[in-house]
């Protein structure tokens, strides 16, 4: 997956239009990290909610070029 400049993600590589600009889908295999960073896309990472815990938060967090999701969790106690 990926993410743009505009916080669009892309789940699939497809051709994308970036400024007056078309890319064929085939940059998301054929450039590096750093060519599809020079036009605003970035390796993206989804975060997942383990189970027994609720999201009371959520922000993203980019290391070394890619952009991860995180989540603040809190833990689901049983009322019984």
């Amino acid at each position: 997956m990926w993410i743009t400049s505009s916080n669009n993600i892309i789940r699939q590589p497809e051709g994308i239009r970036v400024g007056d600009v078309n890319h064929p889908a085939s940059i998301f295999w054929c450039w590096s990290k750093e060519q599809l960073a020079e036009v605003g896309i970035k390796p993206y990472t989804p975060a997942s909610v383990p189970e027994g815990y609720r999201v009371t938060g959520a922000y993203t967090e980019e290391i070394d070029g890619e952009v991860f999701e995180r989540f603040n969790l809190e833990q689901i106690n049983d009322i019984n």
